[in-house]
């Protein structure tokens, strides 16, 4: 028999509150690390002697591994117990960064191959199984959540992953002057806190009734535009700020110890922004997810050419705001309206399936802005605007999720 944590919609008490951020603290600490590898592993990486290519390497081959490991746990979130899949991915997450920080931080002897060798392998193993706990808290909020309160449940969801990037980027502007390592450090040391989180809250699994075959399968079909727009939205979003400290060292003449700190304080007020959208999201009554969309979009664009022309911190903090904001209105649209468009039995699927649109998307991302930047120093943000009018675009042959009854 299949399991879940909830088998019906409850009042949220303060016990639930405690288990829903349990269920999220994964979360928080998965993309915590992945908002701090971003910014710094490009200086961390010309510290060890590895090419910028390479550094782009190991963070798109990590986010590729959730393409395949994504669907996966979000079917087996459906069989399994999902405290029990919660317990086995967050140890593991937290193992990822504490093999780099002893890597970054050259505490052993490696050359720079075997260095890129074991940085490569502990962000695959955090993406591997940090690719479970998105799907895993998707099912949560939409156990939690009536179909007309979903796109405001999903804001949550979107504003724990964005808070969690958003610490990511302010623990880089924090530590970069000491070094990267410090910061991987300090993430292991959070994600020890959250495995005490679940291992103490989260509650044991229920038997899930059973439940019709429309309400299990996984509907392709309709949700196929939104996962479009998650893969081609996350490869513009990935694409520019790895180049970001580049950026400032090869055209501002920046040492890459203030280089890594101003990133940090770019990405950190850029996932500001997207927190602040999110949290508005999670508090007002949205109701059309292709509407938002469409206004996140041309908001991503104009940032984006105010930051082309961006010759200053400032400056590009201000269009970072803009970018910011736009991105927050996106992620809550795409799984709101595809989990309206899913069964109750579908839920994991569904987040397991976007999951993979955004682990392919961020994969491309990195690879594909390191890669411009040898070309030219502007053709990153050029190749996102490009991307961001393809969202715009798939917006019109999306299927609007309001028109599904209640």
């Amino acid at each position: 028999m299949t399991t879940t944590e909830f088998s019906k919609l409850l009042p949220i008490q303060p016990r639930r509150k405690l288990e829903m951020a349990a269920a999220l603290s994964g979360v928080v600490i998965y993309t915590s690390a992945n908002g701090f590898m971003t910014g710094g592993l490009g200086v961390a990486g010309r510290k060890l002697g590895l090419t910028d290519i390479e550094v782009g390497l190991v963070l798109g081959l990590g986010a590729f591994i959730g393409v395949v490991a994504a669907p996966a746990w979000g079917y087996a979130s459906e069989l399994w117990s999902r405290r029990r899949l919660m317990l086995l991915a967050v140890p593991m997450v937290a193992l990822g960064p504490m093999v780099m920080a002893i890597v970054t931080g050259q505490f052993l002897p490696l050359s720079a191959a075997v260095s890129g060798i074991v940085l490569g392998a502990a962000r695959l193993i955090q993406a591997l199984f940090g690719a479970a706990l998105i799907p895993v808290a998707q099912g949560y909020v939409a156990d939690f959540t009536k179909p007309s309160q979903r796109v405001r449940g999903m804001g949550g969801l979107s504003a724990a992953i964005s808070f969690g990037t958003l610490s990511g980027s302010v623990l880089l502007w924090l530590t970069g002057q000491l070094g990267v390592a410090l910061g991987f450090a300090a993430i292991s040391l959070f994600g020890l806190s959250a495995c005490l989180m679940v291992l103490a809250y989260l509650p044991n699994a229920v038997p899930r009734p059973a439940l019709p075959r429309r309400e299990t399968t996984l509907p392709l079909a309709d949700i196929w535009p939104y996962l479009a727009i998650t893969f081609v939205g996350f490869t513009c979003y990935t694409t520019v700020p790895p180049i970001f400290a580049l950026r400032l060292m090869d055209r501002f003449g920046m040492d890459g110890g203030t280089a890594a700190a101003q990133t940090g304080l770019v990405l950190t007020v850029g996932v500001l922004a997207v927190c602040i959208a999110q949290v508005s999201i999670a508090v007002w009554d949205f109701k059309s997810p292709r509407a938002m969309l469409r206004a996140g979009s041309a908001g991503i664009f104009t940032g984006l050419a105010m930051l082309l022309f961006a010759r200053d911190i400032l400056t590009m903090c201000l269009s970072m705001t803009v970018i910011g904001f736009a991105v927050g209105f996106l992620a809550p649209a795409v799984l709101g309206a595809i989990s309206l468009l899913g069964g109750r039995g579908a839920q994991g699927k569904i987040g397991g399936i976007n999951m993979a649109a955004r682990g392919l998307g961020s994969a491309v991302g990195p690879v594909l802005g390191t890669t411009l930047y040898q070309l030219n120093r502007d053709a990153p943000i050029l190749g996102s605007l490009a991307l961001v009018m393809i969202v715009f675009i798939l917006t019109f042959i999306s299927r609007d999720a309001r028109a599904l009854p209640s």
